[in-house]
């Protein structure tokens, strides 16, 4: 059971579908917008009624009963928790006056039907594994096979073209063929295709170095990918063992992982702390989407992990938006996604408390202390075709230096790498520039960023995205 004596601010902005919402919750109970304030005997619900456009006021209650908060609002948003339900937490922890009562009627008997269902949920015995159709599973991965046989003919035309071929007419051919992927559940190497065609045809009559090397990345990306979704299905089918298993494939295919299955096969840590080392938006044409892309360090084992909530441009409006968190969060269960570094995490429920110096300074303690090593890993990571394009790692480091020409070196001993600005962080360096090192006292700390090599040349970068000293953490984006 939860208490409304565990609200803060952090835990409302954490909430909250999006910035804008926090904003006009605020102005909410700025205003005194709401009436009838009243709260229970043992602090698991606060409720009230706000003034809304119409004549009616909106009957809103967040509700602490179960393990996970509850928020209700009679007014017609589809935001989750709306601005209302937001607000009525601030004016609680702004101190207003909230009057004991009873648990409404109404408030009563949801309680009672969620109660039930999950006695419901408990009384399912929980070593038993669930059903699963085996034979629609099988039919999938068929289904699938054959995709990636269009796939791989997409490739091998194109290349076998050159871009200087490329014209309406095969643009449109193309098209029509990544529309066909469609129909295969490869919603992942269809977005390849389309982005390669995107990049085909505004190249097609002028291409740069740098447009022809992104043109190749794409094309080896997706024959690589073919090639290895068709040998684990190969292999699945052949073995009949179909389930999902710990691998990276079953994502690049475009399917979609359920936490309980990433539970079954071990893919879970229990009683986790993490912190946000940098948080950004990332636009994302090919899938037609936007990206939350955060980095978190685990504090009770120093894995460095990423988040990414994924916002379809066609449902922005109906999926919340994620934004920086400057608090801990404690995970009862971190959920991990295959694959090698900066694993994707995910949870279902966990507490906020404040971060305290001994945070940062074990933050600090989990850095690399020697950069060749650092480089070595991300190489070795870089690699895997399938894997992102960038490492993010944490870097001791003695000082930074700028140079006549502008730009910035990390110096460990006498190892020395260039910090660089890359496609979706292109201000950071500069950011960087603006701090006055000698009066933050920023020698002898910890860099975050993205190890990474720019399609102009194979050099290995540091993109740095903040500054980790033992008294805080400096964003740089």
């Amino acid at each position: 059971m939860g208490t409304i004596k565990n609200i803060t601010e952090d835990f409302i902005v954490s909430l909250a579908p999006n910035s804008t919402a926090v904003t006009n919750a605020k102005k909410i109970s700025r205003t005194n917008a709401f009436r009838n304030l009243k709260k229970t005997d043992d602090d698991t619900l606060i409720y009230g009624e706000c003034k809304g456009s119409g004549s009616k006021p909106y009957y809103t209650s967040a509700d602490f009963m179960g393990d996970t908060p509850v928020f209700r609002c009679s007014c017609p948003s589809r935001q989750f928790p709306c601005k209302h339900s937001l607000a009525i937490m601030f004016d609680y922890i702004a101190g207003k006056d909230f009057e004991t009562s009873e648990v409404p009627e109404d408030i009563a008997q949801k309680r009672e039907k969620i109660e039930k269902k999950a006695e419901k949920a408990k009384s399912n015995d929980p070593s038993k594994p669930k059903k699963v159709n085996k034979s629609a599973v099988t039919k999938k991965l068929k289904k699938q096979r054959e995709g990636l046989d269009l796939a791989e003919s997409f490739v091998n035309d194109i290349l076998s073209r050159g871009v200087a071929s490329i014209n309406n007419a095969s643009i449109s051919q193309y098209q029509s063929l990544a529309k066909q992927l469609g129909d295969y559940y490869l919603p992942e190497p269809q977005a390849i295709m389309l982005e390669i065609i995107s990049l085909a045809k505004n190249i097609s009559q002028k291409p740069t170095d740098r447009d022809m090397n992104i043109f190749t990345r794409l094309c080896v990306k997706l024959s690589v990918s073919v090639r290895k979704c068709r040998d684990y299905i190969d292999k699945k089918l052949e073995s009949g063992e179909v389930l999902p298993e710990d691998s990276i494939l079953y994502e690049a295919m475009g399917n979609v992982w359920k936490l309980e299955q990433l539970k079954e096969i071990g893919l879970y840590k229990q009683n986790s702390e993490i912190i946000q080392l940098s948080f950004t938006v990332i636009n994302d044409p090919a899938h037609e989407r936007d990206t939350d892309l955060g980095y978190w360090i685990d504090l009770t084992d120093g894995e460095i992990c990423k988040t990414e909530n994924k916002r379809p441009y066609r449902a922005k409006g109906y999926i919340k938006e994620e934004d920086s968190f400057f608090g801990v969060y404690q995970i009862p269960e971190l959920y991990r996604y295959p694959g090698g570094m900066n694993r994707r995490v995910r949870w279902n429920n966990a507490d906020v408390r404040n971060p305290q110096k001994s945070d940062y300074e074990k933050i600090v303690s989990f850095a690399e202390n020697s950069l060749a090593d650092a480089v070595k890993k991300a190489k070795n990571e870089l690699k895997n075709t399938l894997s992102s394009p960038t490492v993010a790692m944490l870097i001791r480091y003695d000082r930074i230096e700028f140079a006549e020409d502008g730009h910035a070196v990390l110096k460990i001993g006498g190892e020395t790498i260039e910090l660089k600005n890359n496609d979706e962080y292109s201000s950071v360096t500069d950011v960087l520039k603006l701090l006055d090192c000698e009066k933050y006292n920023l020698d002898n700390c910890a860099v975050f960023g993205e190890l990474f090599y720019p399609l102009t040349d194979r050099k290995i970068y540091l993109c740095p995205l903040a500054i980790v000293t033992p008294d805080g953490i400096i964003r740089l984006c």
